[in-house]
């Protein structure tokens, strides 16, 4: 131990910094480089500021609209377009729908192709039967419902 120390019980020795720059500072922050740095800051701002000025008013004297936007200006935009009203539109389908769904139609009368209601086309199918394919070839003997309903819904 160095003479004129004293023992405190500690494993510290202030008496040898290490040379490699760590430690404490040793002078005063220079507030005359925090004052510069800002002010080059502030230049370096405003002149970012008038670069984009005056891009945006190179680009507003140059701009040249189309001739077909001038010539139509209220044009609507494309399809899908966003629904003023959305509520009164979905209630106006669903009562489209219900009555599609509820009332009785000519489709093509050509054709012999109507419309029935739901409750009555159910009915019916209740009533005949689903058709059927008769994958086995009929080995069992027993005759398919679609064969019925082929020949009018006569049992044999």
């Amino acid at each position: 131990m160095e003479e004129g120390r004293t023992p405190t019980g500690t494993n510290m020795d202030h008496a040898a910094h290490p040379t490699n720059g760590a430690g404490h500072e040793t002078s005063e922050v220079s507030v005359k480089f925090i004052v510069t740095s800002l002010f080059a800051l502030l230049i370096g701002v405003f002149l970012a500021c008038l670069l984009v000025v005056g891009i945006f008013q190179f680009f507003h004297r140059t701009y040249i609209p189309e001739a077909t936007s001038l010539a139509n200006p209220q044009q609507l935009p494309p399809e899908p377009r966003v629904e003023e009203h959305p509520w009164e539109q979905i209630q106006d389908l669903r009562k489209h729908e219900d009555h599609v769904l509820s009332t009785y139609a000519i489709i093509d009368k050509a054709q012999g192709t109507v419309r029935i209601p739901v409750d009555r086309a159910i009915d019916m199918l209740a009533q005949k039967g689903l058709p059927t394919h008769d994958y086995l070839g009929n080995a069992s003997g027993k005759k398919s419902a679609a064969a019925e309903v082929q020949k009018g819904g006569q049992k044999q």
